[in-house]
């Protein structure tokens, strides 16, 4: 496990390729993982150091498998790009613009819930309606890995769900449409689209491990140097520490390396 903030030396060298991006995660890493998506909120700090470095780089922006409307409006930060539904739609001038053929899944997603909707007897667990995705939470149950066995069932046995992609996360099971899109894919397309030569990526769960990968692919293939950034917490998958090339410690953490970051950047300006 290499802890980023013994190896600022190799992160200073990166910082200094331009265009450069940072792209992060938002819940469990720049917002503490709360009971419900409702409750979670941004990190003050990281919301004023994100901003801050909106002056000093070429790209920042947040992915996650929330709505992208809502990632915009939980950050609420003009000049960042915001991605949502584990890249399947991204915010741009005040309305979603959806990745191909994904809005033709949505009246699937809706006939899935309706299938599924038996599972909300189940103390605890709740369904997410997200337009063109669903997430089944089933943080507040009593015994969440009997229920995760039960919402696995329930999914195998549903025509609708049973069709779509299924995504295991921390407590909560995403149903997406089974197009080829997801974190790495964005994260290739937003370094293709703004030429960028460096980048930081952070992030916490199961779905940003592909955009670890997209991060080392580009290093590989493109006229890119950049680095993925692990944030690790009791619940964080098994292998997600294996495919980072640094960690941080929880978003106390990402405070600190926000703020370093800004800081580092403010007299190259």
């Amino acid at each position: 496990m290499s802890y980023v903030f013994e190896h600022l030396d190799l992160i200073e060298q990166t910082l200094k390729r331009s265009p450069f991006g940072l792209i992060t995660d938002v819940d469990g890493t720049i917002s503490k993982t709360a009971p419900t998506p409702q409750e979670a909120k941004v990190s003050p700090l990281c919301r004023y150091y994100l901003s801050s470095l909106c002056n000093h780089l070429a790209l920042i922006a947040a992915i996650s498998g929330r709505p992208a409307v809502e990632v915009r409006n939980m950050i609420k930060i003009d000049g960042m790009v915001y991605i949502g539904n584990h890249g399947l739609e991204r915010w741009a001038e005040g309305h979603s613009e959806f990745s191909k053929n994904a809005q033709d899944y949505s009246g699937i997603i809706k006939s899935a819930i309706e299938e599924l909707t038996p599972l909300l007897s189940i103390e605890g667990i709740s369904i997410q309606d997200k337009g063109i995705t669903a997430t089944i939470h089933y943080r507040l149950c009593p015994e969440p890995q009997l229920v995760e066995r039960e919402i696995i069932t329930a999914i195998e046995a549903s025509p609708q769900a049973s069709s779509l992609r299924i995504i295991k996360e921390r407590m909560a099971i995403d149903l997406l449409p089974p197009v080829k899109a997801d974190k790495g894919t964005t994260i290739l397309d937003l370094i293709q689209e703004y030429n960028l030569q460096g980048g930081i990526y952070l992030g916490d769960d199961v779905t940003d491990i592909d955009a670890f990968r997209a991060i080392r692919a580009a290093c590989s293939d493109l006229n890119f140097q950049g680095f993925a950034i692990g944030i690790v917490s009791p619940e964080m998958p098994e292998n997600l520490v294996a495919e980072a090339d640094f960690t941080l410690n929880g978003v106390s953490d990402v405070e600190h390396f926000l703020k370093w970051m800004s800081l580092y950047l403010a007299p190259l300006a």
